[in-house]
């Protein structure tokens, strides 16, 4: 069903169909010249289309920073956007502020999505179409889907599914580019007082746990990473549907048909500058043409060219022109490491042959005098059981410094300070070791040190290695982690803006 119609739920399901937010804030709506508060599950303002929280939902806030990388112009101009349990319409109405071509607000609560439909109406807007719906009586998909608090709703509460990964393989359904999605932990007060996973128990065909929800992300996206906490017991994920990303920007002039494009991103805001790769298929099937921003590329293959071995692809030829780069390189063939980590990672003696091989990977930067600095289990490409290293466009020599984005490295980059390789490797083999498994932590313990890794030597690591007594079976089993970025620090919310006649209000009657 692609319509605004509602279906009526199950009769014989214990439902809040008609009141799922009897619990919550009251939704209240004020309407000002060219400005709308709402109020209820989600405070926030919009001004001048702009779309802000109020400073008392700092949850609200945090939730802000966390997911403003992905609801952004670069990534929403000209797509669409499905808002799961949209309430208020906070992201449906940001969503549009970033250049979404159109949203769906969908949500189970007439009140609030007659908020939404009040606050278009003043101020203008016409993108949002407030959908009055259960995600399981709804087909139609968008290019980004958000589901943040809905997944123990979804499980056998409002809705049908029974299982996790049920859940998971609907919301697939819905999602063509990136499902964000945030996890509530049994342990959320919300659950413990409301008993949203009790209800309905003839429903429940599978777990409700962190573990049964990250297998089914991963078994229904190619790509998953976890973004950050929203809470102590809330974790906000990502998934992606497709391997290679493809977000065409006019900042890079298209150089060939879009069958030749193989992807295309942003990488970062440097500076004020927003920086795009893009990577052709050459005419000659060993090579690729990667075209960037500014002297990205150039930059890229004047590092490149000082490696040789099978750990690096090799340099064809660079160039600048206005406003970009090219730069022309080996095509390595084989896998993306991220891919095939169980393949990888099958056996402690298989594991230590990748580090070992990584290792030398180091060795090798650190006597061209090349600090890579952005080192992650997507960089790596597996060619023959052996790993190659790409991805170079932030790398720098010690001696001639180069740009770095913020917060550069995802989930692998160092907590607090520059980068460090050793540290990000650490970060990637920690991703192929399963969970609970103790069989590397003499290795990875100096690496994932803030302290000791930047003075441990590549000599000590390998040595560390050759010495470890590893079995030829794992000695836990095997479910590999998704791992937690470092914590970003926030700025505070925004001070409340009280009247003259509020604050004299407030000190004679408070």
């Amino acid at each position: 069903m692609s319509s605004a119609t509602s279906l009526n739920p199950s009769t014989n399901a214990k439902t809040f169909w008609d009141k799922p937010n009897q619990f919550a804030r009251p939704p209240g709506i004020e309407l000002r010249k060219n400005e709308v508060v709402i109020h209820g599950y989600q405070e926030f303002r919009i001004k001048n289309q702009n779309v802000t929280p109020l400073p008392v939902d700092t949850a609200l806030w945090r939730k802000l920073h966390l997911v403003a990388p992905y609801i952004s112009p670069v990534f929403l101009t000209d797509r669409t956007l499905l808002d799961i349990g949209a309430n208020g319409g906070f992201f449906s109405f940001w969503a549009c502020q970033a250049g979404a071509r159109r949203v769906v607000a969908l949500d189970m609560d007439e009140n609030y999505l007659e908020l939404i439909r009040r606050a278009q109406t003043h101020l203008g807007l016409d993108k949002i179409q407030p959908v009055h719906c259960r995600v399981q009586d709804w087909d139609e998909p968008a290019d980004v889907v958000l589901a943040f608090a809905m997944v123990h709703w979804l499980y056998s509460c409002t809705a049908g599914f029974g299982s996790l990964e049920a859940v998971l393989a609907k919301l697939a359904q819905l999602t063509r580019s990136r499902l964000l999605i945030e996890w509530v932990a049994p342990e959320d007060p919300a659950i413990q007082s409301f008993k949203h996973t009790d209800w309905n128990p003839d429903l429940v065909k599978g777990p409700y746990t962190v573990a049964a929800f990250e297998d089914a992300l991963r078994q229904h996206f190619s790509r998953v990473a976890i973004v950050g906490r929203t809470s102590p017991t809330r974790v906000l994920y990502i998934g992606y549907r497709q391997t290679n990303e493809i977000t065409l920007h006019p900042a890079l002039p298209l150089l060939a048909p879009m069958d030749r494009v193989l992807y295309s991103r942003c990488l970062a805001l440097v500076n004020g500058v927003y920086y795009y790769s893009r990577l052709y298929q050459a005419d000659s099937p060993d090579r690729l043409i990667k075209q960037t921003t500014g002297d990205l590329a150039v930059h890229e293959a004047q590092l490149l060219e000082r490696l040789r071995g099978p750990h690096f692809p090799r340099v064809f030829s660079a160039e600048q022109r206005d406003g970009y780069s090219l730069l022309t390189l080996e095509k390595i063939t084989g896998d993306c490491l991220a891919d095939i980590v169980p393949t990888v990672a099958a056996s402690p003696p298989q594991v230590a042959a990748f580090m070992s091989e990584c290792l030398q990977i180091l060795a090798e930067l650190a006597a061209a005098g090349i600090e890579h600095r952005d080192i992650r289990l997507d960089d790596f490409i597996m060619r023959q059981g052996k790993p190659v290293l790409l991805d170079f466009g932030w790398a720098q020599t010690r001696d001639q410094p180069y740009l770095i984005p913020e917060h550069m490295g995802g989930a692998e980059r160092i907590p607090l300070g520059p980068p460090c390789d050793v540290y990000s490797l650490g970060r990637v083999f920690q991703q192929l070791v399963p969970q609970n498994s103790q069989l590397f932590s003499p290795l990875l313990t100096p690496m994932l040190d803030v302290n000791q890794a930047r003075g441990v030597t590549i000599s000590q690591l390998e040595q560390i290695l050759r010495g470890l007594p590893l079995p030829g079976q794992w000695d836990v089993p095997v479910r590999f982690p998704i791992l937690f970025p470092p914590e970003i620090p926030l700025p505070p919310p925004p001070r409340e803006r009280v009247s003259v006649g509020k604050r004299i209000w407030r000190r004679w009657f408070s």
